[in-house]
C-alpha cells in the first residue's frame, strides 16, 4: 500500500510545485487591477522544461488576455509588452494608463423620441463614469427592460456603437433599439377551448387600455400555466393596427390530462399496511375545478373521502374547498366511525404565505375506556401558513410552519367549548453537496375542556411514523381506565434528520425523534421520549421510497427493540 501511495504523492507534489502563472506581471500598481490580471491570465497548463512549452509564446497568450481585461476596465490606451527573463520565464511589463470614462451616451430609436426618452433614463450611466464593459453591457439590458415593460413589448436590440477617443481619455456610446410599435392591452382574446372565458379572463393582471409590458405577460403566462388543468399556456399580442395602439391579448391554452389515477403504499411494523387509492377529475366546470376522490384501506383505517378545489374563487389567489368522507378507524386507543363535512377559504399572500378560515361539521361514534358515545363537533378553523421549500417531496433548502387555531363546540352525548391550537414547523439547511440537515417540531394544546369531551382524532397522540419512529402507535399518550392510549390535551414532538445523498440514486439518513402527549393542557417539554435510528433512500425522479430503522433510547418492559417504516417521501 506505501510503495502504491508514494509515486501518487510525488505526482501530486510535482503538479502543485508547476502550477504557476502563465507570465508574471510588472509595473501594475493598482493591487485590485493586479489581481484581477492575473486572474485573467491564468496558469500555465504544462511543466516549464517539458519540449512543448514555449516562454514566449506563453508571453503572447498571456498578453492577449492581459489586453481584453485592460480594455474591459477601460484602460484602452494600456502599453503591454512581452519578455522572457534569465530564468526562462514569460513576463508581462504593463503600463495601464488613465482609465476612460463615459464622454457622451445617446440611443437611437428609429425616431421614436418617447422610446429614447424612456431608455435613457432607464440605462443609468451618467457622464465621467469608468468606461466599463460589463456596466455599458448592464445598461444596454435596462434599457431594452424598460422598452418592453414600458410599452414596447416588441423591443429588440441592435447592433451598438463605442467611439474611442483617446485624446479626451473617453468614449461615444450609441445604443440601438428596434422598439416597434407602443402598444396598449386591447380586449383578451381567448383560444380557451373547454375553459369558462370569465374565469380565464378574471386571473389576468393585465388591464384593458393598459400600458402594455412583457413581464406583465409572462406574469400572466406563469398564471394560466400553474393552473392544474393546463398543460402549457401562451400569451402574446395580436397584429398592431394601423391608427390605434390597442392590441388584442391573445391566450392559448393546451389541457393537461383530463383525469389521473394515483396509487400509495406504505407499511411500518407499529401501524401495519396501507393503500391508497386517487382519481383525479380536472376542470369539471370549466374553471380549474379538481374533483378528488380518495380511498384508504389500512390496518388502522380505512376511509372515502370526496374533495372539490376551485382555485382563484372570486378572485386571484383564493380558493374554495368543499371535503365530505366516511371514516372507520380502530386503533389500541379507540373505535371510531366518522362522518364528516366542510369547506374551506384560503388565500395567498405572494409566493410564500397562506391563510385561510374554514367550518366543519364531524358526527363520531366512539368506543374507548369510558364507553360508546355520540358526539358531534362543529369547529372553525383558522389558520396561516408559510413555506419556502425548493420541493414539498424532498427537500434540500427552506422553511415550512403553519399555526391553527380552533375554536370549537361538541354536543351529542358530550358538551364543552375548547379551542385546539397547534403549530407545526419544519426546516431544512444544505450543509455541503451531499448532506442535508432537517429539523421538525409540533406543539399543540387544547384549552376549556377536559379530554373525555373530544371526539377521538381531535386528541392529541404521540408514538409511531408519523411522530416518534421506535414507538408503538399512539403508545407516548395518556393512558385510560383499560391501560390503553387515551389521548390527552396536549403534545411536544422534535426530530432531528442527518439526510446523505451517497449517489445520485441511493441516500442515507441518521435520525432522532422525540415525543409526547400529556394530559394537561400546558405542553410538557420535559417528559419527552426519545429514540434513534438510521434510514435508507432511494430517489425516484418524483421522489425518494424510505425505509427506516428505530429503536427508543429508553426502552421500557414490554416495549419492541425496533420498528421498521417503508414509505415515499421523507419523513417530514
Amino acid at each position: 500500500m506505501k510503495a502504491a501511495l508514494l509515486p501518487a504523492l510525488v505526482l501530486l507534489t510535482c503538479s502543485v510545485a508547476h502550477a504557476e502563472p502563465l507570465a508574471h506581471v510588472q509595473g501594475v500598481r493598482d493591487a485590485n487591477l493586479l489581481a484581477a490580471l492575473e486572474l485573467a491570465i491564468g496558469e500555465r497548463d504544462t511543466a516549464p522544461d517539458t519540449p512543448e512549452t514555449s516562454a514566449m509564446r506563453d508571453a503572447r497568450t498571456a498578453a492577449d488576455r492581459a489586453r481584453r481585461l485592460l480594455r474591459s476596465r477601460g484602460y484602452y490606451a494600456a502599453r503591454v509588452d512581452t519578455f522572457v527573463d534569465d530564468s526562462g520565464s514569460a513576463r508581462l511589463r504593463v503600463l495601464p494608463g488613465p482609465q476612460f470614462t463615459i464622454g457622451q451616451l445617446d440611443a437611437r430609436t428609429g425616431g421614436d423620441g418617447d422610446a429614447r426618452t424612456h431608455a435613457l433614463a432607464a440605462m443609468n450611466l451618467p457622464n465621467g463614469s469608468p468606461l466599463l464593459a460589463q456596466s455599458v453591457i448592464d445598461a444596454e439590458a435596462r434599457g431594452l427592460r424598460a422598452l418592453q415593460n414600458e410599452g414596447w413589448p416588441d423591443a429588440s436590440l441592435l447592433e451598438r456603437e463605442v467611439i474611442i477617443d483617446h485624446a479626451g481619455s473617453d468614449g461615444l456610446i450609441t445604443f440601438r433599439f428596434e422598439p416597434g410599435p407602443f402598444s396598449r392591452y386591447g380586449d383578451i382574446s381567448r383560444e380557451t377551448g373547454g375553459w369558462n372565458p370569465q374565469f380565464i379572463a378574471r386571473i389576468s393582471p393585465l388591464e384593458r387600455g393598459g400600458t402594455a409590458s412583457r413581464e406583465g405577460m409572462l406574469d400572466y403566462q406563469r398564471r394560466l400555466d400553474s393552473l392544474a388543468s393546463v398543460r402549457s399556456a401562451r400569451v402574446t399580442l395580436g397584429t398592431p393596427v394601423e391608427g390605434r395602439d390597442t392590441r388584442n391579448v391573445e391566450v392559448e391554452l393546451t389541457a393537461a390530462d383530463r383525469h389521473t389515477v394515483e396509487t400509495g403504499l406504505r407499511y411500518s411494523t407499529s401501524e401495519g399496511a396501507g393503500a391508497d387509492l386517487r382519481w383525479i377529475r380536472r376542470n369539471v366546470f370549466g374553471s380549474d375545478e379538481t374533483l378528488t376522490l380518495s380511498s384508504t384501506l389500512a390496518t388502522l383505517n380505512q376511509s372515502a373521502t370526496a374533495r372539490l378545489e376551485r382555485p382563484h374563487w372570486r378572485r386571484y389567489a383564493q380558493t374554495l374547498f368543499l371535503h365530505s368522507g366516511l371514516t372507520r378507524e380502530t386503533t389500541d386507543a379507540y373505535d371510531q366511525d366518522e362522518i364528516e363535512a366542510g369547506i374551506e377559504i384560503t388565500r395567498r399572500s405572494g409566493e410564500r404565505r397562506v391563510y385561510g378560515a374554514g367550518l366543519s361539521l364531524d358526527s363520531s361514534r366512539i368506543t374507548d375506556a369510558v364507553g360508546e358515545r355520540d358526539i358531534v363537533t362543529a369547529a372553525l378553523d383558522l389558520s396561516g401558513g408559510y413555506d419556502s421549500r425548493n420541493d414539498a417531496l424532498d427537500p434540500t433548502s427552506g422553511l415550512r410552519a403553519s399555526l391553527r387555531v380552533t375554536p370549537a363546540i361538541t354536543f351529542g352525548d358530550e358538551d364543552g367549548r375548547y379551542v385546539r391550537v397547534e403549530g407545526r414547523a419544519s426546516g431544512y439547511y444544505q450543509l455541503n453537496d451531499t448532506l442535508v440537515a432537517a429539523v421538525r417540531a409540533r406543539v399543540g394544546s387544547i384549552l376549556g375542556t377536559s379530554v373525555t369531551t373530544l371526539a377521538a382524532d381531535d386528541r392529541f397522540y404521540a408514538g409511531g411514523g408519523g411522530s416518534a419512529r421506535g414507538f408503538e402507535y399512539q403508545s407516548l399518550s395518556p393512558a385510560g381506565s383499560d391501560g390503553e392510549p387515551f389521548g390527552g390535551l396536549s403534545v411536544v414532538e422534535l426530530s432531528t434528520e442527518l439526510r446523505w445523498r451517497v449517489t445520485p440514486e441511493w441516500g442515507a439518513v441518521a435520525f432522532i425523534d422525540n415525543a409526547i402527549a400529556s394530559d394537561l393542557n400546558a405542553p410538557e417539554f420535559g417528559g419527552m421520549r426519545s429514540a434513534i435510528g438510521i434510514g435508507a433512500r432511494y430517489y425516484f425522479d418524483f421522489a425518494p421510497v424510505r425505509i427506516d430503522l428505530a429503536t427508543p433510547l429508553d426502552r421500557r418492559t414490554g416495549e419492541p427493540g425496533f420498528q421498521i417504516y417503508l414509505s415515499l417521501g421523507q419523513a417530514f
